[in-house]
């Protein structure tokens, strides 16, 4: 009888520790209205869809052994607005909304191609007095659309440790097609 009571409490203990936890992956697809990419957490960290998705922010990537809102570094990748299909355009627009509080970025400090092949440029956004974050921000263009992938840290010393990680996301980068999507000829 106490060893089926011992078993029922482990039994316990482990579903409601795997209830609380957080869905993390390897790995997902990030979705927009005109396009989608699928990208890979770094070594050493997770992909969440769930952590950030009050926010707004359903694909978010941090350390692992961290969590969404306690990491020093986070990641998270979005796809812009209909509004936006040029990425040169997206870009003057965010560094105009954003000038204020960031002042200008170091622009095109890194350049490349994502795991697929797409031209990509990381922009450089230092902290300021008005604001603490250090931040990278890589953008991509793709048909009819722009992706983003930020990169943020609380203080300077964690972002240039963590920094790289940016990079390896954008090595798993791949543009997807979605359904119904106009194919320009």
């Amino acid at each position: 009888m106490k060893r089926i009571g011992l078993f029922v409490s482990v039994a316990l203990a482990v579903v409601c520790g795997a209830a609380k936890a957080q869905e993390t992956f390897p790995g997902g697809i990030v979705y927009g209205p005109k396009a989608a990419f699928k990208i890979a957490a770094p070594d050493g960290w997770v992909l969440d869809n769930e952590a950030g998705v009050e926010q707004g922010l359903p694909c978010v990537l941090y350390p692992k052994g961290s969590s969404w809102a306690e990491a020093k570094t986070i990641m998270y990748a979005k796809i812009a607005g209909t509004g936006f299909t040029e990425v040169d355009k997206f870009v003057a627009t965010a560094i105009k909304e954003m000038q204020k509080t960031h002042g200008l970025p170091k622009r095109k400090v890194v350049v490349g191609k994502t795991g697929d092949g797409k031209a990509f440029f990381i922009n450089e956004y230092p902290a300021t007095k008005a604001y603490s974050q250090w931040e990278r921000v890589a953008y991509i263009q793709l048909p009819n659309a722009v992706a983003f992938i930020v990169l943020s840290s609380r203080n300077e010393a964690d972002y240039k440790k963590d920094a790289p990680a940016l990079q390896e996301t954008l090595k798993s980068f791949a543009y997807m097609e979605v359904k119904g999507e106009k194919k320009d000829e």
